[in-house]
């Protein structure tokens, strides 16, 4: 098949998340038959695809997950963009992954041992049931030997590195609930709610700069909700507030931080709920890491999201984001990818396997 076949046989099968057992097993079929000397590595419904190991040389691994967010609809082609769920998100990536492993096979090992990893699970679920976790967790031998990776996100042709850390905490601020003809008799949670907004909104994000480029710590309130009554005030009101946060913090440091800040806000601790956390991804900067983005020669930002980078990186493994989707097409409705930068992604990873030098 050529770039644009693997992409519309991609996006014709359905994946949402915890339904991508269809399309994985199909690829998983298809490259025992093309390529039958390839050692595929499973589990449930996640695959690592090894090309033949080559002593001495580094070991690089094309990463992408294979579920989608929009409802699914018929792929579609219309001038230079191609519309179907996931196109940018992430299904772009790996149709130039699995054109390039069909195309060239084992000439591909020229300069690096190479692997490609399709996971299942990867929006909207917690760190645990991320298909790319429960890889590392059943092969961890694989993962040691790996020297770098790149993560096929969107990310409009330009290389991203690292990305932030994220922290979800609820915080409740306490009123009396009271019948609304008669507010005397209580205390509206809301409007005591009301300095503790104002504080939150006014905190600034915050650069901090990394291999030259600037990430920034966020704080935000993300859901807000309160007891229900349309004839009572409400006797509380409870908040999600989300902290994205630079590499620079460990997530130690980073909890801490966020506490501080929601106790100078007004919070009282006992009414502050943890959630859920991840760490943020390191830049791990190697002559090898170096080299790669070296040889792709293309514009680097900070990666102002979390990605599996961290997951990577937080094993010691050179990580960055990479891919030919479009980040604004991400999530959408009716998403599309530009086939034009679709062909210019392939090329560049062509370039960097045929041509790196180590």
């Amino acid at each position: 098949m050529n770039l644009i076949e693997w992409l519309e046989y991609l996006l014709v099968t359905p994946s949402a998340t915890f339904q991508e057992q269809k399309l994985v097993t199909e690829i998983r079929d298809k490259f025992q038959k093309i390529l039958p000397e390839m050692k595929i590595l499973e589990s449930k419904d996640s695959l690592i695809l090894n090309l033949p190991w080559q002593t001495g040389k580094p070991h690089l691994a094309l990463v992408g997950h294979s579920d989608t967010v929009p409802e699914w609809f018929l792929p579609r082609v219309e001038q230079d963009k191609i519309y179907g769920s996931g196109a940018s998100d992430m299904k772009g990536a790996l149709a130039s992954y699995f054109y390039l492993l069909e195309k060239y096979g084992t000439q591909l090992t020229q300069n690096f041992n190479l692997s490609v990893i399709l996971y299942a699970r990867e929006e909207m679920t917690p760190l645990v049931q991320n298909g790319l976790y429960d890889l590392i967790q059943v092969f961890p031998d694989y993962f040691t030997s790996l020297d770098l990776a790149i993560v096929g996100e969107p990310t409009d042709l330009t290389l991203q590195i690292g990305c932030v850390g994220s922290i979800h905490a609820r915080v409740t601020i306490p009123g009396q609930a009271c019948h609304s003809a008669r507010p005397w008799n209580g205390s509206n949670a809301i409007y005591n709610a009301l300095p503790f907004i104002q504080k939150i909104s006014e905190f600034k994000p915050r650069a901090q700069k990394i291999f030259s480029v600037e990430f920034f710590d966020i704080l935000q309130i993300t859901e807000s909700q309160s007891e229900p009554g349309r004839t009572s005030l409400p006797g509380w009101w409870t908040a999600n507030l989300n902290y994205r946060f630079a590499p620079v913090h460990s997530l130690t440091a980073a909890e801490a931080e966020l506490l501080e800040w929601l106790l100078e806000a007004g919070a009282l601790e006992e009414n502050i709920q943890w959630l859920d956390s991840v760490d943020a991804g390191a830049v791990i900067q190697t002559p090898l890491f170096e080299k790669l983005i070296q040889t792709l020669d293309l514009k680097i930002k900070a990666k102002q999201a979390w990605t599996d980078v961290a997951q990577l990186s937080a094993r010691g493994i050179s990580a960055l984001n990479f891919g030919p989707g479009l980040t604004s097409q991400a999530h959408q409705k009716n998403e599309y990818l530009l086939i034009s930068d679709l062909e210019t992604y392939t090329l560049s990873l062509e370039n960097l396997l045929f041509n790196f030098r180590h």
